[in-house]
């Protein structure tokens, strides 16, 4: 019976870890085959992986074609792999997306369960990963970068901190972090940080993680400008950094995110960084690295969010490595030399109760409902009927948010209007000549809006609105919703004006 007790606190800790699994598991399990769009940004990664199958230039002039994303191309090339494999389809992205964020979560089942200590701790901070679904935007599984992303930074953390003096592990550490660079911009800025903790703990050695990191960094990007005649640079850096900075989302990103929806988490780490500081001094950063892993964690995730459009997925690396603060915290009370800590004190009895505590109040805190986010049979019935309404039309049709769904009808994709809107600094440019010249002569048989900012700017929405006229409006089903991210839905169909 006492040794039941004593173990009550982590019984409830992986009780609700398992929940929370499940959950997760349960909601992603009908999305991953979804045959629709999700997250409209899916529908362009697609388009712009199936480009680069074809072995067709990606980062070209704005134009009525194709425009591809702000992103590094790694997840790009992968999912070229796969629409080469498997043909033009969401669900082998996803597969992408749904295999890095179980890579993560392992990453963090090793890792805690090193510093921790204990295996329980292991499992439940892989369970507060997963457990953050909601907060994270239910991005874990959506063809996007972020989750590719968040895995080979993790991975590349882990390879690095736990390298020793192996030549070997730094250089694997270096390519990790390389290659995180390649799916996302600021994975550079986590590298370079690694590099200088690096510097500091091993001297001239720590040269085999540099080289690998800048070369397989630097050589690439430099490589794909000079074929791409500059237009890489102008996309992926320009265009890239080109989102406005704001305050108030610096202040709403402290508030109702580190201190909001993460707020257990954050407070486990900044304790752990309070018992390491007071025992080791000066030296803490030596003795517990990942305390600096989790602050430069929360710097590139606040760099994202305080950008206009910088959405919930921006949480993501922020949000893994603090997953690891309840075993930095359960190493950092174990490690306190105090009289009054022994087996028999109230530290060591009540300790137990509190990190399950805040632990449990965590999962709480990304508590959700999984059916409200899975594919219903009425939205895959109303995805079949508006590619079946695309392929009725007499010739191209430009679906302005889901050029994939009029590959779907048999019809040729034309680029994006988010992509385009991007692509012309944020809609401050024009309208790329060849699309006005495709309006202007009614090349579509049809357009099928979805009404969403992008589409309403008045550049573009004047466009439409002069060379055709509103003939259908479809509702829910007709044209299915996304899930994730800004929710849209095609909802009105234009016809060519009469002369």
């Amino acid at each position: 019976m006492k040794m039941l007790t004593a173990r009550l606190p982590q019984i409830v800790a992986l009780l609700a870890a398992g929940v929370f699994a499940l959950m997760f598991f349960m909601t992603v399990a009908p999305r991953i085959g979804y045959r629709y769009d999700l997250d409209f940004d899916e529908d362009s990664v697609l388009m712009q992986s199936l480009r680069l199958a074809d072995g067709q230039p990606v980062y070209v002039a704005p134009n009525a074609v194709f425009n591809p994303h702000v992103y590094m191309p790694l997840f790009f090339w992968l999912g070229a792999v796969m629409v080469k494999a498997l043909g033009p389809s969401l669900p082998p992205l996803r597969a992408i997306s749904l295999a890095a964020t179980l890579a993560t979560t392992g990453i963090i089942y090793y890792v805690a369960r090193r510093e921790g200590g204990r295996r329980w701790l292991g499992w439940v901070c892989a369970g507060l990963f997963l457990g953050g679904f909601r907060i994270n935007g239910f991005w874990y599984d959506v063809i996007r970068v972020d989750a590719l992303f968040v895995a080979l930074l993790m991975g590349g953390l882990a390879v690095g901190l736990y390298a020793g003096r192996s030549r070997g592990r730094l250089a694997l550490a270096g390519a990790l972090l390389a290659l995180s660079f390649l799916t996302k911009q600021t994975g550079l800025m986590v590298g370079a940080g690694l590099g200088v903790m690096l510097l500091v703990a091993l001297g001239r050695r720590a040269w085999w993680f540099i080289i690998p990191l800048l070369l397989l960094s630097l050589v690439p990007i430099f490589v794909l400008n000079a074929t791409t005649q500059g237009w890489f640079f102008y996309h992926v850096f320009k265009i890239g950094s080109a989102d406005p900075i704001e305050f108030g989302r610096g202040v709403s990103y402290v508030l109702f995110d580190v201190f909001g929806v993460m707020l257990a988490l954050s407070l486990m780490a900044l304790l752990a960084a309070v018992f390491e500081i007071r025992r080791s001094g000066r030296h803490a950063w030596r003795v517990q690295p990942w305390l600096v892993c989790i602050l430069m964690g929360v710097a590139i995730s606040g760099l994202g969010r305080v950008r206009v459009g910088g959405n919930l997925n921006n949480r993501m690396p922020a949000y893994a490595l603090l997953c690891l603060a309840p075993a930095l915290l359960a190493r950092s009370v174990r490690g306190q030399a105090e009289p009054w800590d022994t087996p028999d004190s109230p530290v060591a009895r009540w300790s137990p109760w509190v990190l399950t505590g805040a632990i449990v109040a965590q999962f709480g805190l990304g508590v959700y409902n999984p059916l409200r986010y899975m594919p219903t049979r009425q939205m895959r019935q109303a995805g079949d009927s508006l590619v079946a309404r695309i392929a009725a039309a007499p010739g191209p049709v430009l679906v302005m948010m889901h050029p994939y769904y009029a590959l779907l009808a048999g019809k040729e994709p034309s680029t994006q209007i988010a992509t385009l809107w991007y692509v012309r600094d944020r809609g401050v440019l024009p309208v790329p000549a060849d699309m006005e010249q495709r309006i202007e002569t009614h090349y579509y048989a049809a357009i099928i809006t979805d009404q969403s900012d992008f589409e309403v700017e008045p550049a573009m929405h004047g466009l439409l609105t002069s060379y055709y006229v509103q003939a259908a409006a479809f509702d829910s089903t007709q044209a299915p919703a996304t899930m994730v991210g800004v929710v849209v839905r095609p909802e009105l169909l234009y016809q060519p004006r009469a002369p």
